[in-house]
């Protein structure tokens, strides 16, 4: 008879699952504002249901329940991208920490390995005391940097936990995805669904609906006018706030594509890097260079893709800032 595991045994000896970003970002229906901006879009939808099929209902009451339905779905878009967005930075941030501290632990191995070679050649008095020195003082600083990079990935784990409630010790991080960034046009399309922007053109469509039920048969001159007025300061206000969002909305377009300029010329040294690595390998095959410089080697390398993938990061946090401000969501493509 085969023995019996226990399965919580055999469980705990898979590796585990990595939580996804687009998982991660799912999660942002549960975040508060979410939560609230649902429930007050639910309120809405029964209210303009009621007033829909009330055949008391007045024009006016008819297009405040509509008006406030279509106000509290735009208000609802803007609260999931704001929260998508918290959840991407956090969850970046995360991978940023880890892979630092990765480094830092590569950084503290060489150090550890270089000062043996030191203790060695000190030994045999192929260098001087100072020399030793100074290998003992890059050693302590490659312990100090792993010991705050430490502390960095418990911060930034902590963050993302409180987010989404992940990952768990042990867990794995899956990439984060690439963001598909639209062109300045689409951006500024995008702003007609901003809920500032649909709160001020509501505000015309109030004004000329309060301006048509006058009648001067009926209707005060004075009353008219000041209709007129309020249709006119409406008008004005929607401008000012398209002109205000569009002027934004520019601004976080521009900062994207800076941030992939960046992208693309540190995506180029890592590049560099790897093939400067390449070489480094042939020498030491060939007893051109030491180990201890094949390592340094490797090490630049992994820094160069670290650095790669911190601008990558940073394009992405960039994108969701445009997002926000667009009150659009931001289509990400899945880490390949």
């Amino acid at each position: 008879m085969k023995p019996w595991i226990p399965l919580a045994l055999l469980l705990s000896a898979l590796p585990a699952l990595a939580l996804g970003y687009p998982e991660a970002l799912a999660r942002a229906d549960d975040r508060p504002p979410v939560v609230a901006a649902r429930a007050e879009l639910d309120d809405a939808e029964a209210q303009w249901a009621r007033t829909e099929a009330d055949p008391a209902a007045l024009r006016l009451e008819r297009l405040q329940a509509r008006q406030r339905r279509e106000l509290a779905a735009a208000q609802l878009r803007l609260e999931r991208v704001r929260a998508s967005a918290e959840i991407s930075l956090a969850y970046t941030q995360l991978l940023d920490a880890q892979a630092a501290y990765r480094l830092a632990e590569r950084g503290f191995e060489l150090a550890g390995r270089t000062l043996r070679v030191a203790r060695l050649r000190y030994v045999k008095g192929g260098i001087g005391r100072q020399e030793l020195r100074a290998s003992e003082l890059r050693l302590e600083e490659a312990r100090n940097r792993l010991r705050q990079a430490d502390d960095a990935r418990a911060l930034a784990r902590a963050r993302l936990f409180s987010l989404v409630g992940g990952p768990e010790p042990g867990e794995a991080l899956a990439p984060a995805g690439t963001p598909v960034l639209p062109d300045l046009e689409a951006v500024y399309r995008h702003l007609d669904a901003h809920p500032d922007l649909l709160r001020a053109a509501q505000g015309v469509e109030l004004a000329q609906t309060a301006l048509a039920l006058l009648d001067p048969s009926y209707a005060p001159r004075a009353r008219i006018e000041a209709a007129q007025l309020q249709l006119t300061q409406a008008r004005t206000a929607l401008e000012e706030v398209r002109r205000g969002l569009r002027l934004q909305a520019k601004a976080r377009w521009q900062a994207v594509a800076e941030r992939r300029r960046a992208f693309e010329l540190a995506r180029g040294e890592s590049d560099k890097a790897a093939r400067d690595l390449a070489v480094a390998r042939e020498r030491y095959r060939a007893g051109l260079i030491s180990e201890l410089a094949l390592l340094q080697a490797e090490l630049e390398r992994e820094q160069a893709a670290v650095a790669a993938r911190n601008a990558e990061h940073a394009l992405l946090a960039a994108a969701w800032e445009l997002a926000v401000a667009t009150a659009w969501p931001l289509e990400v493509r899945d880490a390949r």
